[in-house]
């Protein structure tokens, strides 16, 4: 049987997880002409889409079409290209030229062409009947009718799957004992599930250990550049796709992005303008953040708390020269535990002992998200001295949880309570 035309990419790795986005956005799909895929620098949004389009491909019989928009600047053109559709054309020009042909195109990456690509997609869609359209953006088009499908970070289990496909490619004696398992697990989490940093840090097996590799993700943008040859340079490392978004953000934005990278985790609305407020305008906090939650700087639950990702606060901090600590780490998805939004006054109050060297070298770690076993490898100490520590740390504070901890920490800078 001819194959369809089209142009997808022949996967050169193994996809890993997204069962669920994957089957949600078939049905979207089932139901809409126009599906965009949102999410936050990494996150994996081209590979789903582009998994998504194959799986549909034998009901295009004009076939599956990617559009790179990357690093164009009239996405008119760039479709026209793409679909042999003849030279300079219009938006609706393209359109006509497509007649009743059934293809799915799929436009990647469109954050930084909104108003063109809205434009573009309103033509193929009001004129050319047949068309169904998936689209890559930090941000939704905005159009009527349109579905989005928000991908967040990778559930644990994905995360180190994926991590341990991609050390076997950089290393073929890579494997996942039982003593490099929770290694593994907490440098997973440390990049807050991330596929594209997984896959840059997995790389990094080539010549470090994972302990080696754990020890070293404080500097994480600086340690996960340089090891890939992706064509498209904000994919050949985490800084160069964190700043892609930083660059699209206005002023204000920035701004903001700035204040709340100084936020040692969760945070509500509330505490956001309670902590920017001077900084930004308390009139401003609100409509400013709900900005950088529509373009996937800042993620929200569905409680209504917010979160930045690891690597969106340390860009955010870089050119304030502010003080960059790692965050009270959220599990990943399907982790199975939660973290409750911080409540200062409750906590400062409640810490009335003294702790030790020893003890503020532990509660450090558990303010940059380091479980027991963890915290025994960085100090080389045996894991039930960790838990004895972690215990007085409790009892002497008065505090109730490992999120009390670290936020009292991050409240005091480390320093012991009188």
């Amino acid at each position: 049987m001819a194959r369809r035309p089209g142009n997808l990419p022949v996967d050169l790795s193994s996809f890993v997880g997204r069962a669920e986005e994957l089957a949600e956005g078939l049905q979207h799909l089932a139901g809409t002409r126009l599906l965009t895929l949102t999410g936050p620098a990494g996150v994996g949004k081209t590979r789903t889409a582009l998994r998504l389009a194959d799986t549909l491909r034998r009901g295009f019989t004009g076939g599956v079409w990617r559009v790179e928009l990357s690093g164009a600047a009239d996405p008119a053109a760039a479709v026209a290209e793409t679909l042999e559709a003849g030279g300079a054309l219009s938006p609706p020009e393209i359109a006509s030229a497509l007649g009743d042909r059934r293809l799915l195109v799929v436009l990647d990456t469109c954050e930084h062409l909104l108003g063109e690509v809205t434009g573009l997609v309103e033509a193929l869609l009001g004129r050319a009947s047949r068309i169904v359209v998936v689209a890559t953006s930090r941000q939704p088009l905005g159009l009527p009718g349109e579905r989005v499908l928000g991908l967040a970070p990778l559930p644990l289990p994905s995360a180190v799957r994926l991590f341990e496909d991609r050390a076997v490619a950089a290393d073929p004696g890579f494997a996942l004992t039982p003593a490099v398992s929770p290694v593994v697990a907490e440098i997973c989490a440390r990049l807050d599930g991330l596929p594209l940093a997984i896959e840059l840090a997995a790389t990094r097996m080539r010549s470090l250990s994972a302990r080696d590799l754990l020890e070293r993700l404080r500097h994480r943008l600086t340690l996960l550049t340089g090891v890939s040859r992706s064509v498209l340079p904000r994919h050949r490392d985490l800084r160069a796709a964190v700043q892609w978004s930083h660059r699209l953000c206005d002023d204000e934005q920035r701004r903001l992005w700035a204040l709340l990278s100084a936020l040692p985790g969760p945070f509500d609305l509330a505490a956001a303008e309670r902590a920017c407020g001077a900084g930004l305008g308390p009139d401003r906090v609100a409509p400013v953040l709900a900005g950088l939650v529509e373009r996937s700087v800042v993620l929200r639950d569905a409680e209504g708390r917010h979160r930045m990702l690891e690597a969106y606060r340390e860009v955010g901090l870089e050119p304030s020269g502010g003080r960059w600590r790692p965050a009270v780490q959220e599990p990943l998805r399907g982790a199975g535990r939660s973290l409750r939004t911080h409540q200062p006054g409750r906590v400062a109050r409640a810490v009335t002992g003294t702790l030790s060297a020893r003890e503020l070298q532990v509660a450090e770690l558990i303010t940059e998200g380091l479980s027991n076993p963890m915290i025994a490898v960085r100090l080389d100490i045996a894991k039930r001295t960790v838990d004895a520590h972690v215990r007085n740390i409790l009892a002497k504070g008065g505090l109730a949880s490992r999120t009390q901890v670290a936020a009292w920490v991050a409240e005091n800078d480390g320093q012991a309570p009188p």
